[in-house]
This record gives C-alpha cells, structure tokens and sequence, in this order.
C-alpha cells in the first residue's frame, strides 16, 4: 500500500530519534551496528546536566546511560553550530564530576566515560567512523574518555554489504514504501513500523514538525551569526568577533519563536526536558509560559 505523506521523518529527527532509542532493545541494536557496542545491561539516566551554582550553564545530553557500568552519553547532531567538539567536552566534563567518582574514592578508581555522536554533516574529512582519544604523540594519555563519532554523510546507504546498511537508511532514506521493500531485519522492521506509525499520527506528527521547523531555524540562524561573526573578528579579536556575530544572530527575533514552539510542544505534552533540549529555553522560562 503507497503511503502518500508530503514530508516523511525519519531517525534523524530528534524527537523520532529518542522515542524510539528510549526502548533499550532499539538501542542495543543502534550501539551494536553504528558503534560495534555489545552490552548486556542499559540503564537511562537524568539527561540533565548537574548545577551547582544559579550561573552555571544549562546543559541537557540527548541520552544518558549507563552500559554494563559505564557511563555513556549518545547524541545526535544534525546541524552544523561551529561548536560541536567544545559542547561534547562541556557536556563528558560535567559528567565525569558527577558520574565517575564517588564521595571518598582515590583518583585511581575514576570510571571512564565514552561519548556516541551520530552527525549527519561532515565533521571531520575522515571515515566514516572516528574515534578520539587524549594522546600525547607516542601513546594514549588516558583511556577514561573516548568520543566516538559515526558519520551519517560519509556513508553509502546504497551499499548493501554494510552490516548498518538497514538501519542508516532509517535515518537517510525518506520513501516509507521503498523501505518497506528493503529492510528484512527483524528489529529493524520493529523500527520501521514505530516510524510509519508517528508519520501517520497528526499529534505526532506536529510535534516532529515543530523540532524540524526548529532545527531548520536554528541551522540558517547559526550559519549566518558565525560567518557574521567573522566578518567583523580582527586578527586580534576574531573569536570576539564570532561570539558578537553569534550573539546578534540569537537575539535578532528567535527568543521569541523558542517561546511560541515551546508553547505549542507544551500544549502537546511534550516532555519538559526535551523541550529544554530542543529550544535552549530554562526550566524557570517554560514553566512561566
């Protein structure tokens, strides 16, 4: 039967993507084929980054696990915001105080953390896969924290020899019924059904409109802020530059669109912390709306 739908989600949309990822039998499978990750164990932790103090910034992870004892943070990026690398350090560096040691314990005992990052940009000009470590020239400096980045742009999703062959075209392939046609895994079809079905949903499917309409102005304001930004950096003062460009971009009418989409994902009961994830609004701003 055709499915006629004008616009078709997919993986890739950030809502579509953590609802189904939040079934750890889905996650399994995503860790096992993107990041070769056998684990026996998930356990869904608070996404919220901790505060100390009413200053510090406000951080929420996409997911946040903990694997057969190891804390893992997933993300999935699907814009290009010129700081993607600085966002993952902020975000392992505020998990490793409050995940990977505990009160009394030596340094030696520090649990180690691994971060997956799904982009669906080119990051680096490398494989399609790319593991990061701190190392100094000869060996690794430490093995406790390790980024790990699957590049959804690097991969042939025509290649049917790949073992993520099904699944990447979960995310990159927007044709329900020619998918239909080429998935045959078991878990994957799962998957593929839980996609047809909130495609098919009007309630859900507006509330995947409103995080791609989001993401989608977020893309146009970032670029434009950064390249701003440039434009008016000196050689001295280029990051300065940057930040006022960012800056400007932010603030030239898109507080006020956040707060209209916050609305309408909160008269659609969304989650409150997906909504501070996805419109960068705080807790305190959402609730007052």
């Amino acid at each position: 039967m055709l499915i006629m739908i004008n616009q078709i989600y997919m993986l890739d949309n950030d809502y579509l993507f953590k609802s189904v990822f939040k079934n750890p039998i889905y996650l399994k499978k995503l860790l096992c084929d993107f990041f070769n990750i056998k684990c026996t164990t998930i356990e869904y932790l608070n996404t919220e980054l901790i505060k100390y103090n009413k200053n510090d910034k406000v951080g929420l992870v996409d997911l946040l696990l903990n694997i057969d004892g190891e804390i893992v943070i997933l993300e999935l990026q699907n814009i290009d915001r010129h700081n993607f690398k600085e966002r993952l350090l902020f975000y392992s560096s505020n998990i490793i105080a409050n995940y990977c040691l505990r009160k009394n314990e030596d340094y030696n005992k520090l649990r180690s953390i691994k971060v997956y990052a799904i982009v669906n940009y080119p990051l680096f000009n490398n494989d399609i896969k790319n593991k990061v470590r701190l190392k100094t020239k000869r060996e690794i400096f430490t093995s406790k924290l390790e980024y790990q980045i699957f590049d959804l742009t690097k991969v042939d999703k025509d290649n049917k020899r790949i073992k993520y062959y099904e699944l990447v075209n979960l995310f990159k392939t927007k044709d329900l019924d020619k998918l239909t046609m080429i998935i045959n895994n078991k878990l994957n079809i799962e998957i593929l059904e839980i996609i047809k079905g909130y495609n098919l949903n009007g309630e859900e499917r507006l509330k995947m409109n409103d995080i791609a309409q989001m993401m989608m102005n977020e893309t146009e304001h970032y670029d434009t802020a950064y390249e701003a930004g440039i434009e008016v950096g000196t050689e001295r003062g280029i990051s300065l530059g940057i930040n006022q460009g960012i800056n400007r971009g932010i603030n030239q009418g898109k507080n006020q669109e956040k707060i209209n989409i916050a609305k309408n994902l909160i008269n659609k009961k969304v989650d409150i912390d997906f909504i501070m994830d996805v419109t960068g609004l705080t807790y305190d701003q959402i609730i007052s709306l």
